[in-house]
């Protein structure tokens, strides 16, 4: 039972990993934590002497929960990357926001100046019929 808990953790890390749902970088520390922990539990004396430390009467039930830790870990840090993620694309977001209300105001000054290009879409002059003259 107690390697059951660390090898079905290492073997959804390694699901999610293939399926391109959860990124190497973030999960690697953490499935090696698994794979150390699952190696680790297989001695009896390291159970019972993580038992102990930890205050559990049921060795396994210590490995379990060591287990569900590093799983809770690997939920907060990448919380904290989707956080840092939706942040950056916020800011994104208002940069080019900022970027397009930027261009409209210089298209605007541009019309309400009289620009050539703007008001006569020939290019011609206003007064080149009078200089032909």
């Amino acid at each position: 039972m107690k390697l059951v808990a660390v090898v079905a953790l290492a073997v959804s890390l390694i699901v999610l990993v293939r399926r391109n749902l959860l990124q190497v970088d973030l999960s690697f520390p953490l499935f090696a934590g698994v794979v150390i922990l699952g190696v680790a539990s297989l001695s009896e004396g390291f159970i019972h002497w993580t038992a102990a430390q930890l205050g559990f009467i049921d060795p396994p039930f210590a490995i379990i929960m060591i287990a569900i830790a590093l799983l809770l870990a690997m939920i907060t840090i990448l919380s904290i990357a989707l956080s840092r993620i939706q942040y950056r694309q916020m800011m994104l977001v208002r940069h080019l926001a900022m970027t397009e209300l930027a261009q409209r105001e210089t298209e605007l000054r541009h019309r309400s100046q009289g620009h050539p290009s703007e008001s006569n879409p020939q290019g011609a002059r206003p007064d080149a019929s009078n200089s032909s003259r």
